[in-house]
């Protein structure tokens, strides 16, 4: 176990604090000013779709982090770091761009995918916070906790199946990314700091 924390610590000194502080940042952003706008214009008309609210810009949200993620995937040298960005980000092309292209059908037959993509996302940010000893790992774990909830009132329908409640359960998902994304770019780097003493 103390191996493979050393062995990601040491692969990761190398990532660009900045750009996962940046990225994070715009991300946390965005997520809340979706959560927001997903509550205060439920009727929001997003790519000629009514009744999803802001869910399709939710999508493409996670469509692109997905590309990105994929991305990553083939410019790392690590291969286990290529797996998992690979992993994550076919899954989150695929979430978002069914999103993104079932804005012609009713949001409600989306609610099981949506909550198995949350209860997925939870479980995996608490695995890899308790597992890898990541930074802010209680707070990262509640975070996990709170997409699996999200995940499981979609699934139960409550308090309701709108298209907006989906939309802010994906939104403030998206900004516990952005946070946690930002977290882990000042601990990369703490680290450098650390390695250059």
């Amino acid at each position: 176990m103390d191996k493979t924390n050393n062995t990601f610590e040491d692969e990761n000194y190398s990532i660009s604090w900045v750009r996962l502080f940046i990225q994070g940042l715009i991300l946390l952003g965005l997520g809340i000013t979706f959560a927001i706008s997903s509550v205060m214009n439920t009727d929001a008309v997003i790519m000629s779709a009514r009744e999803f609210s802001w869910l399709p810009a939710a999508g493409l949200i996670i469509f692109l982090l997905g590309l990105q993620e994929c991305l990553d995937a083939f410019i790392t040298k690590i291969p286990r770091e290529f797996l998992q960005n690979l992993q994550v980000g076919i899954m989150d092309t695929v979430i978002g761009g069914l999103i993104i292209f079932s804005v012609s059908d009713h949001p409600q037959r989306l609610s099981l995918m949506i909550a198995a993509f949350l209860i997925i996302r939870g479980t995996v940010r608490i695995v890899l916070a308790q597992t890898l000893n990541l930074p802010h790992a209680l707070l990262t774990s509640f975070f996990g906790i709170m997409a699996i909830m999200f995940g499981l009132l979609i699934s139960f329908e409550w308090p309701t199946g709108d298209g907006w409640f989906l939309s802010l359960c994906l939104t403030v998902e998206i900004a516990f990314r952005g946070w946690a994304m930002m977290m882990f770019g000042l601990w990369v780097r703490k680290k450098q700091k650390q390695q250059l003493i």
